[in-house]
């Protein structure tokens, strides 16, 4: 009998409702690419847009990302049973993704996780930084010594940014809406706090 995947496929373009249950072939093995027993996911806006028929290209299956452990990588990239994060590469998109029990994607898009956090916690990991550090290193091109200020800093983008920003040896000042959030900010690295209020753009010129 041949293995079947539970997955969430969408039945149609709307709302939640448009996800149904079903039960699918498992992805085979495919060289270059790695089959992953998916053990959490994060929900991302994309996914929302995909499930409305916004996009103009979305899978039977959606979601951009996962945690989870490796089935086969017939490439040998990664080794089984290996925990991973799996990102983009079509996800969701071209290819079946993240909603589901199983997926395929391409190695490249693939990165082995050192970390004993929960796989929830993990879940929410790889789509953020993936963010966050192309803005970062990509877009604005930051390098060690540079000042850089990060509004919104106590959300879960604006902590992967100063978290990465600070590795990278920036001066980080991070703004934020809620004074109870300034230890936090600087307990993650930021050289200075500002709470976000009328003319903050003088208080941090």
């Amino acid at each position: 009998m041949e293995d079947c995947d539970a997955r969430n496929p969408l039945r149609k373009f709307g709302g939640p409702d448009s996800l149904v249950y079903k039960e699918i072939p498992d992805p085979e093995p495919k060289a270059g690419h790695v089959v992953i027993e998916i053990k959490a996911f994060g929900i991302n806006h994309a996914e929302m847009h995909m499930r409305r028929g916004e996009w103009a290209e979305a899978a039977k299956v959606i979601g951009i990302e996962c945690v989870g452990l490796v089935k086969s990588c017939p490439g040998g990239e990664f080794s089984l049973g290996a925990k991973v994060a799996a990102l983009m590469g079509g996800l969701g998109r071209t290819i079946n993704g993240s909603y589901a029990e199983y997926t395929r994607v391409r190695a490249s898009n693939v990165a082995l996780i050192e970390s004993d956090l929960p796989w929830a916690e993990l879940a929410a990991i790889p789509e953020t930084y993936a963010t966050a550090w192309t803005c970062l290193f990509r877009n604005l091109e930051i390098v060690r010594g540079q000042t850089l200020v990060i509004r919104g800093a106590a959300s879960s983008f604006g902590r992967a940014a100063l978290n990465m920003a600070v590795d990278a040896g920036v001066r980080v000042i991070a703004t934020t809406r809620g004074p109870e959030r300034v230890a936090l900010l600087e307990q993650l690295g930021a050289e200075r706090v500002e709470t976000e209020e009328p003319e903050l753009s003088k208080r941090i010129a």
